[in-house]
């Protein structure tokens, strides 16, 4: 069972273009996601995409889309 204790914090967040999200943790680790497996973000424009909210520390929230992604799914861990 995950522990919001041992469950890592998203620090930053960033766009590669119309291609990647890069993310950051607070565990030291960074990931990046191809943007292709999020269609709808993908079809966000760069101002959509970086009105963007992190919640809770570990999921992204995207108010152009009504839409909220866990660090889990971001990774594909879910």
């Amino acid at each position: 069972m995950d522990s919001l204790v041992n469950s890592p914090s998203i620090v930053h967040v960033q766009f590669k273009g119309d291609i990647l999200l890069e993310i950051d943790l607070d565990n030291g680790r960074s990931f990046v996601v191809p943007l292709e497996k999020f269609p709808e973000i993908k079809a966000l424009t760069k101002s959509e995409r970086d009105g963007f909210e992190v919640i809770d520390g570990s999921n992204l929230s995207f108010l152009a889309i009504d839409k909220l992604l866990s660090i889990k799914e971001l990774i594909g861990v879910y």
